[in-house]
């Protein structure tokens, strides 16, 4: 199974949906929904209601963005639409397929045997980056550079990039991800599958100071003498440390 794409880079540059057609005719028919009333309709529509004292925009705005339980209510629902998509579920066995069928700490324990029957379940971690970090360096990239985006737009982003392999993912057993989550275990970078960095590059508008300090003590983590492996990838390591930092302080001058 491949999860080669024919999307394009093109995704973050059109990432602001403008409503058009059809859907457009079904916001703007005020008719069919008495009440509620349809306010830069040719933009980012927004329905307004004398029976609400609130008023909800299609999209995510940057002013939007500063009400919290908005900015959470939209990233949970961007999120839970991606999980929900087909990308999300044959994402895991697309890995599988490319070699990711076993626990990265038991070896032992695989997604099954030539039979099919399966030894032990296996479960996708997004390591480093949890999905919600991942989601608001893509929303933070969108509204600092184009000022809107959709949850339509964020979930096909999310996608995107799972297909793209830029999101860190490792596959651990149940326990092993119960232990990662206690803080019993540290999954080391050279173990985590997927271009991160790549992401980090591609949304540099997105990265705020507590994502990227969380990254670069990661980092350190894995630099401070109990793990060995070539001063080449040390280096490597160190470099992008770096240019966490320089990213995050960006947006701050």
């Amino acid at each position: 199974m491949g999860m080669c794409s024919n999307c394009s880079g093109q995704h973050t540059n059109n990432s602001v949906s403008i409503i058009k057609g059809a859907k457009q005719n079904m916001y703007t028919q005020t008719n069919v929904f008495p009440n509620v009333f349809v306010e830069n309709a040719e933009y980012n529509p927004l329905l307004t209601s004398p029976n609400s004292e609130y008023a909800v925009e299609f999209a995510l705005t940057k002013e939007g963005s500063y009400d919290l339980d908005e900015y959470k209510a939209f990233l949970d629902s961007a999120i839970r639409e991606f999980r929900s998509s087909r990308t999300y579920k044959h994402y895991k066995a697309y890995l599988y397929s490319i070699g990711l069928d076993c626990c990265q700490f038991h070896p032992n324990i695989t997604a099954g045997n030539d039979e099919g029957e399966e030894m032990a379940s296996l479960e996708m971690h997004h390591c480093m980056l949890n999905i919600y970090d991942i989601a608001i360096i893509i929303t933070e990239h969108i509204l600092n550079t184009y000022g809107a985006i959709t949850e339509f737009d964020l979930s096909d982003l999310l996608r995107y990039e799972h297909t793209q392999n830029n999101i860190p993912v490792v596959m651990l057993c149940k326990t092993c991800h119960q232990m990662y989550h206690h803080k019993y275990l540290y999954v080391h970078p050279e173990m985590i599958f997927g271009k991160w960095w790549s992401l980090l590059e591609r949304y540099p508008n997105g990265l705020n100071r507590d994502i990227a300090y969380k990254l670069m003590m990661y980092l350190n983590n894995s630099l401070d003498g109990k793990y060995k492996f070539k001063e080449e990838q040390a280096s490597k390591l160190l470099e992008l440390r770096d240019k966490l930092y320089d990213w995050s302080t960006k947006l701050e001058r």
